[in-house]
C-alpha cells in the first residue's frame, strides 16, 4: 500500500511535470473538483471530476498517510490487493486524463 500511494504521488507528477507537494497538497493544487479549474482532467463532467478529486484526496489521507508515516500491520494480504487494484483504476484514469496549460 505504501508503494501503491507513492506510485500514485509520482504518476501525479509526471502528469504535470514535476511538482514538489506530496499527498494531499499535490491533489489539491493539480486535481481540482472544477474541470475548468483543474490541470489534471478525468472528466468534463463536474460530479465525475469532483468523486476523482474527492477520492485521490482520500487515498492520500487515509492510505497513504498511514502507511508512510508508520509500519502497518492492520491491512490483511486480501486487503493490500484490493487496494492496489483500486489505486491500480486510479493510475489508469490519471494516465488517461487530459493536461490543461
Amino acid at each position: 500500500i505504501n508503494q501503491a500511494t507513492l506510485i500514485l504521488e509520482d504518476r501525479i507528477r509526471k502528469k504535470v511535470g514535476g511538482a514538489k507537494f506530496t499527498g494531499v497538497p499535490l491533489v489539491n493544487e493539480f486535481i481540482k473538483s472544477n474541470p475548468t479549474q483543474s490541470k489534471i482532467v478525468v472528466s468534463s463532467d463536474q460530479d465525475a471530476q469532483e468523486g476523482f478529486a474527492n477520492i485521490c484526496r482520500g487515498v492520500m489521507q487515509a492510505l497513504r498517510n498511514e502507511t508512510h508515516h508508520h509500519l502497518v500491520d492492520s491491512f490483511s494480504r486480501e486487503e493490500a490487493f484490493h487496494i492496489c487494484g483500486f489505486i491500480d483504476r486510479l493510475l489508469k484514469l490519471i494516465d488517461n486524463a487530459a493536461v490543461r496549460p
